[in-house]
């Protein structure tokens, strides 16, 4: 047998209790409460015609006092049935006025003439064929029976409900009045192998069998129609009466209803909240993809600044830095190897000046000499006579003398032809034109293009950079990294929450598995029940599809997160801190030789100052050389006619007046020339003590020049070092930002497919979701308003509590006439109705 809804312990504990609202009213001196009920009672014949309908109203008053009663009525064929007596009616109202002490009963019969709320139909079917109820009386065979009842109360009425948006939307909706009810009949005896599928079954003790069907007739609860019936071995048939018993019920009140109305709002809200959920999940999405987005902007544009910075750190700063280096080392050798020929050319311009000076002072001494000799020459031709006696010695010191000032001639001659000074004066000039373009190469911090205006602009710009790779190298390490790790922890944590919910026994399944409970409240004879819950549960599995494609997003979400922290971890930080040491170590070697640059610079001036002052030392040597070698040939040339002279005094005596003459004018000759030999002598030593002054200070600053030479040699080494460490760096950076660039998109693709896959469906399932619930309570509650309102026929006294109740008699056929049958009944019903067998009242407080 099918599930059913059963309706508490009858439809008396169902009947709900309410203020009347109608135009009467009553007043009580004293404690007196007043229930009006209202039974209305159908008769049906077996061919399911209207015979007859009567309403049945009973006044209850309980208490002590004196009330006055304005009870709406029907005055069509209004009868007392507490007696002969007639009521006072106006305009629809019976005015009473009774003493209570106790309880006090009011008791009348009308006709009805308002609507009925339920359409009631019945089918005969013997042997599988349509008969008419007559037909059945008599006959033998397969007995089926099918009623269908219809709540023909409904009617359109706007309904608002939640639309899952956080707003609300009206539609139009088939509201009917909720109403419950119950057939029973009684097979006789002569039924056999009696068998529902919706009836409960039980003996009459009478050899008969009772049925009892219940009925939910209004939806979303149950449906407005229902159909239900039995089946039976009949012999000899009869149809069987039957009873319906129905009346209003606010399902929001009934403690059967109220449950299962509001599981619909439960429905609606977990939708609202579906939706929300979604929703915020869907925008965190969306700022996800954006957020993904810009980080590929960024990573793209870390990655074009890493190539960048790659190209020219690896194919510009590090060559050149080595370049640099190279070029400062050769410097530094140059001018080590400068330094010591300035240091030879010093000690031998020492010397030199030193000989210049020895022959200056003997090239005076030999003037001097040479002027008491010509003083003398006149003695001397007075003293011929004692001159003869020692003019051998004379003349073998003026052959001495002949060969010492050959010796100067020929030194002078060395010193002043090509390969001498003059040689000497030429690779001056080739060493200061040398040193002068140094000077101008090496430049200065201020000077476009020289090498210390490079060097000072890496030690100024290299900081910047270094201070950049620290921000790149913190931004990767105290942002992007955790920011990464957190986005991921974020996706991680959202997506096991939709791993939960998709998994088997997750609360989806939950869910599914809940409304399979609802079912269980369903009645086989309410068609939309069941249907409205297998869609909803084809909901919650289109929901549990999309969420599941919505977790594999996710996941791949998470991948792509995961490959970028690796990548951070494994190619980017670390290229970014190699690139940052590199930087740091690059700009502490342009720093070091910014620092030593001026050092450098006046090393290379005093050089450049030397040079010139030996340039021109030189210069003034070479013609102090040939001055002394014009004087040194004249003096030569003296000595030999002094020789000549000496030979002839030493060859006769006799000749010696007429030698004396000669040797008087050769003394002269003498004279003038070691006059000449003596200034050249002196020119000479003053050009080699500047040669020596000039040398002195060339070895000073090519000292100076060296040392500069050195520390810009050790610079530039560890700028170069610095700079290929960077640029090594920077090869990783650019690797690593490129495969982050690379990753990036996968990430932007994930959370905008997760969006409109995932997301954007989950997001209709629970707008749906809201909504359907939402209308089907927002129906319920209309019905809840409407039963509540309209629970009465005609209404009850103001302040009294009012109930309705329909019951249809629906009339079998024996063959035998109809008429005793509706006696029977109607007594029966006018016992039931005085007795208050089928509703029971409550106290109005």
């Amino acid at each position: 047998m099918k599930p059913t809804l059963t309706v508490g312990a009858g439809l008396a504990a169902l009947a709900l209790t309410a203020v009347a609202t109608a135009p009467g009213a009553y007043a009580a001196e004293g404690d007196v409460d007043v229930v009006n009920t209202e039974t209305v009672q159908v008769y049906v014949n077996a061919d399911g015609d209207v015979e007859s309908q009567r309403v049945y109203e009973q006044l209850t008053m309980t208490g002590s006092g004196q009330v006055e009663v304005a009870n709406p009525i029907e005055e069509s064929g209004l009868r007392n049935l507490d007696g002969f007596d007639g009521y006072s009616v106006e305009d629809g109202v019976q005015n009473v006025e009774v003493d209570v002490d106790g309880t006090e009963r009011l008791r009348s019969v009308s006709d009805y003439t308002g609507e009925l709320p339920l359409d009631i139909s019945i089918e005969y079917r013997l042997d599988g064929e349509l008969v008419e109820p007559g037909d059945v009386v008599g006959e033998t065979g397969e007995l089926e029976v099918l009623y269908t009842v219809k709540n023909i109360t409904a009617q359109q009425q706007e309904v608002t409900f939640d639309d899952g948006k956080g707003g609300t939307v009206t539609e139009m909706a088939e509201v009917p009045i909720p109403m419950v009810g119950s057939l029973t009949t009684v097979a006789p005896p002569n039924f056999t192998e009696v068998s529902s599928e919706q009836a409960n079954l039980a003996g009459d003790g009478k050899g008969g069998t009772k049925m009892s069907f219940t009925m939910t007739l209004f939806p979303p609860l149950g449906s407005d129609e229902v159909q239900f019936g039995y089946t039976a071995n009949v012999t000899d048939a009869v149809v069987p009466s039957s009873s319906v018993s129905a009346l209003p019920v606010n399902p929001l009140e009934s403690p059967s209803f109220k449950t299962a109305g509001e599981s619909y709002q439960s429905g609606s809200e977990t939708g609202i909240k579906l939706a929300e959920g979604a929703t915020e999940i869907d925008t965190n999405l969306l700022k996800l993809r954006d957020g993904a987005a810009t980080l590929l902007a960024g990573l793209i544009q870390l990655s074009d600044g890493a190539d960048e910075l790659n190209a020219g750190l690896a194919g510009e700063a590090a060559p050149g830095a080595q370049k640099l280096a190279d070029g400062a080392g050769e410097l530094n050798d140059g001018l080590g190897q400068i330094d010591d020929g300035a240091g030879q050319l010093a000690d031998g311009a020492g010397k030199a000046s030193d000989g210049g000076d020895q022959l200056a002072a003997g090239a005076g001494e030999l003037n001097d000499g040479l002027g008491k000799i010509d003083a003398g020459a006149g003695d001397l031709a007075d003293g011929a006579g004692r001159l003869a006696g020692g003019t051998g010695d004379a003349l073998t010191g003026s052959k001495k003398l002949e060969g010492g000032l050959k010796q100067i001639r020929d030194g002078l001659a060395q010193l002043s032809d090509v390969e001498g000074l003059p040689k000497a004066l030429a690779g001056a000039k080739q060493l200061k034109a040398g040193v002068d373009e140094i000077v101008t190469k090496v430049g200065s911090a201020s000077t476009p293009g020289t090498l210390l205006w490079g060097i000072n602009q890496l030690a100024v710009k290299l900081p910047a950079a270094e201070t950049g790779s620290a921000q790149i190298l913190g931004g990767l390490q105290n942002q992007l990294r955790p920011g990464l790790a957190q986005a991921k922890g974020g996706v991680d944590q959202v997506q096991g929450g939709l791993a939960a919910a998709v998994a088997t026994g997750g609360s989806l399944d939950q869910l599914t598995a809940g409304l399979d409970g609802l079912r269980g409240f369903c009645d086989v004879d309410e068609p939309t029940c069941g249907p409205t819950i297998t869609a909803l549960q084809d909901g919650v599995a289109t929901s549990k599809s999309n969420l599941t494609a919505a977790n594999q997003g996710l996941l791949q979400v998470s991948g792509g997160l995961g490959t970028a922290i690796g990548a951070l971890d494994a190619q980017l930080i670390p290229g970014a801190t190699a690139l940052n040491s590199g930087l740091t170590e690059a700009a502490a070697g342009a720093a070091q030789l910014d620092a030593n640059g001026p050092a450098l610079r006046t090393g290379l001036l005093q050089v450049q100052a030397g040079l010139a002052d030996l340039v021109t030392g030189l210069t003034g040597a070479v013609g102090g050389a040939s001055q002394l070698a014009a004087g040194a040939d004249e003096a030569y040339a003296g000595s030999g006619d002094l020789s000549d002279g000496l030979s002839q005094i030493d060859g006769g005596a006799n000749e010696l007046a007429d030698g004396a003459g000669r040797l008087a004018a050769g003394t002269g000759d003498a004279e003038a020339g070691s006059q000449k030999l003596a200034v050249g002598a002196g020119d000479l030593a003053a050009g080699l003590n500047t040669l020596t002054a000039g040398a002195l200070k060339l070895a000073g600053g090519t000292g100076d020049a060296a040392e500069g030479s050195t520390l810009l040699a050790d610079g530039a080494g560890d700028l170069a070092e610095g700079l290929g460490d960077a640029a090594e760096g920077s090869g990783r950076l650019a690797d690593g930002m490129a495969e982050a660039a690379d990753g990036a998109p996968a990430l932007v693709d994930g959370a905008g497919r997760l969006s409109d896959e995932g997301m954007s469906q989950l997001i209709d399932a629970g707008t749906d979701t809201a909504q359907d619930y939402g209308k089907l309570y927002a129906v319920i509650a209309a019905g809840a308003e409407r039963a509540d309102t309209e629970r009465m026929a005609y209404g009850a006294p103001e302040d009294a509590v009012g109930q309705t109740a329909y019951t249809y008699e629906l009339l079998g056929d024996d063959g035998e006439s109809g008429r005793n049958t509706k006696r029977g009944l109607a007594a029966l019903a006018l016992l039931g109705l005085g007795g208050g067998a089928i509703l029971v009242g409550r106290r109005f407080v």
